[in-house]
């Protein structure tokens, strides 16, 4: 999610940048990277090479092909091989059989006690790293995973985990590229939330509204972006595929998130409970081109379906 989210970090790029310039005026070695991990790969988000290109931003490797799966398997301290050729770690790596030798420090970076990624200096010739090296680089991957954390915090809402009001609100300063291209606004209001609230109690509601941001992940499309707004308002951004007609795929997509919505057992003191939701649409640009206003209208519609029932799906006409 990290990984996904990092181009949209207004301050880590600038702050990134500062760090791997401090660590290459510091310690005397070709690279220096910021990486994002992943259980199946490594992301290059950030890199600065003095001379030779070893490294580059963008570069993506396999996760367990890197020196950067034993710094988290390592643990919260720095892990520091100054001659890889030697060192019991790394003399028989894939890595180190494809480059021949060189040195390499790595420290992790943290997110709510899990590892994320690493900060880590490497070249292709061995390298005597000083204590000061292991504080500096420690020290400055703190600042790298206080940054992203805070990052993080502007367009993630913390309980459901997907993209928060500020996100969705701001999503056309985020996404210049995509102004041109159609997308449905999805308004999507629980049905009688009120009653897990009063009936269970807040950390039960707290269950109902990540379960329901579970399945809202697993039912739309790959390129879709999903947000909880408060309480248990949700919006979904739906953007047709090249040779899809996008009312008909709206509706089609609609319908389905409402059925698996619908169909998903909730465990709540160990009975099954199931919630359903309405839904208003608004279509850009033909119903706007400002997000705020386009909001508005998915919001009426979404007043008109808990009208006409609930569990049910109306768009936004003009009057």
């Amino acid at each position: 999610m990290i990984q996904q989210d990092i181009n949209y970090y207004k301050n880590f790029d600038s702050i990134a940048t500062e760090v791997l310039a401090l660590l290459a005026q510091t310690i005397e070695v070709n690279t220096f990277f910021v990486s994002i991990l992943n259980p199946i790969q490594s992301f290059m988000i950030k890199s600065f090479n003095r001379h030779a290109k070893l490294i580059c931003e963008g570069d993506i490797f396999p996760y367990k092909a890197v020196y950067c799966k034993l710094v988290v398997e390592n643990g919260l301290e720095p892990l520091v091989i100054p001659n890889l050729r030697e060192h019991e770690l790394t003399c028989s790596h894939p890595a180190t059989k494809f480059i021949g030798n060189g040195c390499f420090m790595g420290v992790p970076l943290m997110n709510k006690g899990e590892i994320i990624g690493t900060l880590c200096a490497f070249d292709i010739k061995p390298h005597v790293f000083k204590e000061y090296d292991l504080i500096l680089i420690k020290s400055l991957a703190a600042l790298i995973s206080h940054t992203i954390i805070l990052e993080k915090g502007i367009i993630r809402d913390p309980l459901s985990g997907l993209y928060n009001r500020h996100f969705i609100y701001n999503y056309f300063d985020y996404h210049k590229h995509k102004t041109n291209d159609e997308m449905a606004i999805l308004y999507i209001d629980l049905d009688h939330f009120k009653f897990f609230n009063d009936s269970f109690g807040h950390d039960a509601g707290d269950e109902v509204i990540k379960k329901a941001a579970e399945c809202f992940l697993q039912s739309v499309p790959e390129g879709s972006h999903v947000a909880r707004i408060g309480g248990d308002e949700f919006i979904v951004l739906l953007h047709p595929s090249h040779c899809e007609d996008l009312m008909k795929s709206t509706q089609q997509k609609a319908e389905l998130l409402l059925n698996h919505l619908s169909t998903m057992p909730i465990h709540i003191n160990g009975n099954d409970h199931f919630v359903s939701a309405s839904i208003g649409i608004s279509v850009y640009p033909h119903n706007g081109t400002e997000m705020e206003s386009l909001l508005k209208k998915a919001d009426q519609s979404m007043y008109m379906a808990k009208e006409s029932g609930r569990k049910n799906i109306q768009y936004f006409h003009p009057q």
